[in-house]
């Protein structure tokens, strides 16, 4: 007999007080990542470009922004999520990579029941060196 069961399409969670979405649902905000800066052009060896690693957490998103003097690429390591990139919106997961050009507003949303974790790079463009 085969019975062959995948978490991530159609199951629930528990509803257990004790579970992490039980705990974040009531929050004010629906930001909920970790943020770690492994290379930060303000305080190393590069004055160009800035590399992170961001892990958003079940039912969570990322704060959402812009910059206007640096390009961004994102490269999702695991999980399943929303990317908005100025009037777009598409579905991310695991081996995609994105490109964020300079000025446009993007966010991550988090969808699946696993983190989305992620590593994204930033460049300084045009010379803007500080």
């Amino acid at each position: 007999m085969k019975h062959v069961v995948n978490v991530a399409t159609g199951r629930e969670p528990d509803t257990d007080p004790r579970s992490l979405r039980a705990r974040v649902l009531p929050r004010e905000k629906e930001v909920l990542r970790d943020t770690y800066y492994l290379i930060d052009r303000k305080a190393g060896p590069s004055k160009r470009l800035t590399c992170g690693h961001t892990t958003i957490y079940p039912t969570g998103t990322t704060t959402g922004h812009a910059h206007e003097d640096m390009e961004e690429i994102y490269y999702f390591i695991s999980g399943e999520g929303i990317m908005v990139v100025g009037e777009d919106r598409f579905p991310v997961k695991a081996g995609d990579a994105c490109y964020v050009p300079p000025g446009a507003y993007h966010t991550t949303i988090q969808t699946g029941i696993l983190p989305l974790t992620f590593v994204w790079n930033t460049c300084l463009v045009d010379g803007d060196e500080e």
